[in-house]
């Protein structure tokens, strides 16, 4: 079903200590995609990649252009078609920043910057993505995928209601309003994975905007959630959940990567979020 979240890149300080310690956290693997040893052999940058949707890449001496703004890189969309994506956006003066090319499927990823809304979001068409990857080996989507993986990406805008309206305009992402448990003024999410907070709030005042979290789900969450407070990121917020249970807030963590967990058997709160004038089911 598209649209939908696949993705989401962030720079990391380094790239061995980052994937070292969120392995020991989540439980994660990381690869290193054949496409950037192909197109990029002599490259100062590092970028590794994994089902579970989480991309870290290393600058390196040189840095990376469209890196400048930040550690949040991209918020990676799938869309029925990212050509028909890209005109829109561009036909209403945004310009994508950068243009990565697929072989495999014969196609083109585009990265849009910041002057939308703050936000760099990367929008490609769906499937091509895993196409690309399962050149090298088997790789699930990210809906398919077994946990530990992202279940949703959180970001903080000033008007989140204007993003969501211009989001279901250009790429057909609808959403609802819903409850924003202390997080900012407004909260919206929708089928897509993605929600968008109205900031500021105190609760996300250490975290580098737009990203507001990385909503991780894990199998067993208080197992979890003691390894981040061992390793000395304590919850900020506990989330009681619908299904049961809590999710975790813990704010920024690994190299500056904010995290919530949540248990697996909540990923349908986090895909199908409630609107905020439903009542809660009896």
């Amino acid at each position: 079903m598209v649209p939908k979240f696949c993705r989401i890149a962030v720079l990391v300080d380094d790239m061995a200590s980052f994937t070292a310690e969120v392995d020991r956290l989540l439980g994660t693997t990381f690869m290193v995609p054949a496409l950037i040893e192909q197109l990029y052999p002599d490259a100062g940058f590092k970028v590794m990649f994994g089902e579970h949707g989480l991309e870290p890449i290393e600058a390196g001496p040189e840095g990376i252009g469209f890196a400048k703004d930040g550690r949040l890189i991209e918020v990676a969309v799938d869309v029925d078609d990212a050509e028909a994506v890209r005109a829109r956006l561009e036909a209403a003066g945004y310009h994508h920043v950068a243009d990565s090319y697929l072989p495999v499927p014969d196609t083109h990823e585009y990265l849009f910057g910041r002057d939308f809304h703050g936000v760099p979001f990367l929008v490609c068409t769906a499937g091509d993505n895993e196409k690309q990857m399962r050149s090298q080996g088997p790789f699930e989507y990210l809906e398919d995928a077994p946990p530990p993986k992202i279940g949703r990406v959180t970001l903080v805008v000033d008007d989140a209601a204007a993003l969501a309206a211009d989001l279901e305009a250009f790429m057909g992402m609808r959403f609802v309003e819903t409850e924003p448990a202390g997080f900012g003024r407004r909260t919206f999410g929708g089928t897509h994975r993605v929600r968008l907070i109205e900031g500021p709030s105190a609760l996300l005042e250490g975290v580098e905007r737009p990203l507001a979290s990385i909503d991780f789900t894990v199998e067993d969450i208080e197992d979890v959630r003691r390894r981040f407070e061992d390793a000395g990121y304590p919850v900020l917020q506990t989330i009681p959940l619908l299904s049961g249970g809590n999710g975790y807030y813990f704010g920024k963590t690994v190299q500056g990567m904010p995290v919530s967990l949540y248990p697996i058997a909540a990923d349908a709160e986090l895909r199908e979020p409630r609107r905020i004038s439903e009542p809660a089911a009896a």
